[in-house]
């Protein structure tokens, strides 16, 4: 597995996710589709996953 390295975004804080287009694109993940996010604060690395329950 490759990675892609996505520089200047800016920290935002509120009650909703938003994961820049561009990794939504490289996803191929649709608006509005479940995601699951996994935090890790030891390594400070955050992984999403397509949620596949239907």
């Amino acid at each position: 597995m490759s990675e892609v390295l996505f520089e200047g975004g800016k920290v935002q804080v509120g009650g909703r996710i938003k994961i820049p287009k561009p990794i939504i694109d490289t996803l191929k993940l649709k608006e509005g589709q479940k995601v699951i996010l996994k935090f890790n604060p030891e390594k400070k690395e955050i992984l999403i996953k397509e949620d596949k329950k239907k």
